[in-house]
């Protein structure tokens, strides 16, 4: 009982033990949402885009996944209504081809096409509306965006393919992704040289790479799976 016969209080409470300083703890890099995969990996997937997977469809060595792909194809003309896309069934829109059938994993690339309109605003906000089409037919799938790959130095300084809108417009596009179920992939590492270009060595016309190299980007595909 205290001295003055009043009841003990919260100031009558010993005070804490002081606590020794603890070192910071160095900032350990989060987790990689990837893990690497083989070519099975994509049985159920699906590509979506312009002649970059025009040519990887062609060109990679994945005959297991599906394409929806068209030369020219846009963040606009994806979703405009007009049927497009050439599949087994005859020439169809993205809504009607994503509705056949659902799939695990769905690849997006986009933007080559853009590169010569409008803003990367408005660019990345008829994507985002790309991206509303797929997850709402594909509400199961893992969906990957992959970035719009450079041009050659030459490309890029002599026309509107240039690399300041492709890297603008990349940032802009890894936004997007969630880490959960829509997820960034950069492949410009496998074709870039030491200025951050297409290799030129790479490419016929400074914007695609030459047929003997889409393997290295399927490669590079590989060891960026998402496993739930």
């Amino acid at each position: 009982e205290p001295p003055d016969g009043g009841d003990a209080g919260p100031a009558d409470e010993p005070a804490p033990e002081p606590q020794p300083d603890m070192p910071d703890e160095p900032d350990t890099p989060p987790a990689s949402p990837f893990t690497t995969v083989d070519a099975a990996y994509f049985d159920d997937a699906l590509f979506i885009g312009d002649s970059h997977t025009d040519g990887f469809k062609d060109y990679a060595g994945l005959p297991n996944a599906d394409y929806l792909c068209h030369n020219g194809l846009t963040v606009w003309s994806a979703v405009g209504g007009k049927p497009v896309f050439s599949t087994p069934g005859g020439k169809k829109t993205l809504e009607q081809a994503l509705g056949e059938k659902q799939y695990g994993k769905v690849y997006l690339m986009l933007g080559i096409n853009e590169l010569g309109t409008g803003s990367t605003e408005d660019w990345i906000a008829q994507y985002r509306v790309v991206l509303d089409e797929v997850r709402a037919l594909q509400p199961d799938a893992i969906i990957f965006l992959q970035a719009i790959f450079h041009t050659t130095q030459e490309k890029s300084e002599t026309s509107y393919f240039k690399n300041g809108t492709i890297d603008a417009r990349n940032a802009a596009l890894r936004e997007l992704a969630d880490g959960m179920d829509v997820f960034y992939i950069d492949c410009n590492p496998v074709f870039d040289d030491d200025t951050g270009a297409l290799t030129a060595a790479y490419s016929g016309d400074g914007v695609h790479v030459k047929a003997a190299y889409y393997t290295m980007w399927r490669d590079y595909l590989f060891e960026f799976g998402v496993v739930r």
